[in-house]
């Protein structure tokens, strides 16, 4: 697997503002061919900054001030000489974290790929799009035709994902470096993507850094990892050496964090009254109308579902994208019309209520959505949202609006002096601690967590799994927790429900339908993530 001369061979990079503050102190790691490298660490350690280095696309106000980056025999970059970009593209390629926000929306997929190809290797542009498409169907892309003549945002998660490696592998680059590729995406597809880079990486035997806070899949595909916290390199090693035998307390916290034992049912829970029941609900919706004097066919994304959801228990809701989950949860809060059926909020039937009921039990459920930075308002103070519900409500005397919007803050972990500030000076954490404040402003019974954890780090995820619990007994809450990663289910949620293509097809304890799935379809979600000590067995076995 070694060279006499690694393929990427970084030097005590170290990378700074331009105001003298330290991000990245002396960095060095390597990277050889058909080896792939984890660079692991959560925001903030650095890692993000150190492939951005790598690439020369450092943000304005950044830079590197120390060390050198060599890409076999050649020194691509030195705080004294300009970054060669002459690599970039054609030997060095990149998988972005986000498709959307790293591809050009009003270029089609085909288009974009065969950019690469008529900058980089000089060919004509009817050459470069046949190109385009031989690589949308050499990463699984179905119907590479079709799809070259479509923008990015007609494409579903997964499939942006294989578009952008399509675009990175377009010029057989022989370092590819992949930065958190999977983040948000199903645990089947982000297996399905991670072993297509691990195929492409053997078939063109390219050398892979991969950026990533998931130590499962860092077991399951990595060689060597390389640990990052706060801009230190904390340790390296084999992965198998420093997964099984980490000599930090940082490596073993990121380890204990990622593999959590699975949470035992909690006494709270009454199982007499349900505070929600949904019975033989469905829900369709229209498919993109080609003619328009043909009717629109419709497709049905919630088959008759019938479910409880008890007093005071956290109920996990999991299932890939298209499932039906989402649907199922903003439905319960009423921001998404059935087709029939009927949701029972505490004995009081929603499906029949007059607008002014339906009005009244809307305030007793709320929601957390995915992302925090979408569904804040980026031009009000984090006090100004919390406080607006309150206004809105009348819930508090005008008076006491700021003492409760302080309260609120201090509930879900910060402080006071935090309200006069915007979202975008928080975290990721800190964005999802400030929309927890905000659905709890109007004292909910119910909160509905959608995918409220699935971007953020394993300790920051960790500390809100840990808040949720927490707030469930302090506050009597009912938590319905819709997720795709099973080790958050696993860690905070008292059951467990499973939703394949709109139907449930297994429900129970949550170390019963965790430890011993049934349906075919849980055992393929729990195959798809394996913890590390699974993947590593797994890494044996192949």
């Amino acid at each position: 697997m070694t060279t006499a001369r690694p393929l990427l061979d970084v030097r005590h990079l170290a990378i700074h503002t331009d105001a003298g503050l330290p991000l990245v102190k002396p960095l060095s790691l390597q990277v050889n061919c058909r080896e792939m490298v984890a660079l692991v660490g959560e925001s903030g350690s650095g890692k993000t900054l150190s492939s951005l280095a790598l690439m020369g696309l450092l943000p304005p106000g950044v830079s590197m001030t120390g060390g050198e980056i060599w890409l076999a025999d050649k020194q691509i970059a030195s705080p004294q000489g300009a970054f060669d970009t002459a690599v970039r593209g054609k030997r060095l390629g990149m998988i972005f974290q986000e498709p959307m926000t790293s591809m050009n929306p009003v270029l089609k997929v085909g288009e974009q790929i065969a950019e690469v190809l008529v900058r980089h290797l000089g060919l004509g542009w009817k050459q470069a799009h046949r190109e385009a498409i031989a690589l949308l169907d050499r990463v699984g892309i179905q119907n590479p035709e079709q799809r070259a003549k479509q923008y990015i945002h007609q494409l579903s998660g997964g499939m942006r994902q294989r578009v952008m490696i399509a675009s990175a592998i377009s010029c057989k680059p022989s370092l590819l470096i992949a930065d958190e590729p999977t983040t948000a995406l199903d645990v089947t597809i982000q297996a399905q993507i991670l072993a297509l880079l691990l195929e492409l990486q053997q078939e063109m035997e390219m050398g892979v850094l991969l950026i990533t806070h998931d130590l499962s899949v860092v077991a399951r595909y990595a060689d060597r990892a390389y640990v990052m916290h706060q801009g230190n390199l904390v340790e390296a090693g084999p992965v198998a050496t420093l997964l099984t035998d980490p000599q930090e307390p940082y490596t073993r916290k990121l380890i204990a964090a990622s593999q959590p034992e699975p949470r035992p049912f909690s006494a709270e829970i009454s199982a007499a009254s349900p505070l929600v029941r949904l019975r033989e609900l469905t829900k369709s919706y229209p498919q993109a109308q080609r003619l328009p004097f043909i009717p629109a066919k419709r497709q049905t994304v919630l088959f008759p579902t019938s479910l409880d959801i008890r007093r005071g228990e956290i109920l996990g809701l999991i299932g890939e994208s298209g499932s039906g989950k989402t649907t199922l949860g903003r439905a319960i809060i009423g921001l998404t019309e059935t087709d029939s059926g009927d949701i029972e909020f505490d004995g009081v039937s929603l499906t029949r209520a007059s607008h002014a009921t339906r009005q009244k039990m809307r305030s007793r459920a709320q929601i957390i959505f995915q992302d925090p930075y979408a569904s804040l308002n980026p031009k009000m103070t984090i006090g100004e949202q919390i406080a607006e519900p309150l206004r809105v409500w009348k819930l508090r005397p005008a008076g006491q609006i700021q003492a409760r919007v302080d309260e609120l803050l201090t509930l879900v972990g910060l402080e006071a002096h935090h309200a006069s500030r915007l979202p975008g000076a928080f975290s990721g954490g800190q964005r999802q601690r400030v929309a927890i404040a905000r659905a709890l402003a109007l004292e909910p019974e119910l909160l509905v967590a959608d995918e409220a954890v699935s971007a953020l780090d394993l300790s920051v995820r960790g500390q809100i799994l840990a808040l949720l619990d927490e707030l469930r007994r302090q506050l009597g809450l009912t938590v319905l927790f819709i997720s795709h990663d099973l080790a958050a289910v696993k860690q905070v949620c008292d059951r467990v429900v499973v939703l394949y293509h709109g139907n449930i097809v297994e429900s129970g304890l949550t170390a019963q339908v965790l430890g011993a799935p049934q349906h075919p379809y849980t055992q393929t979600l729990l195959a798809a993530a394996p913890d590390i000590r699974q993947a590593l067995q797994l890494r044996n076995v192949s």
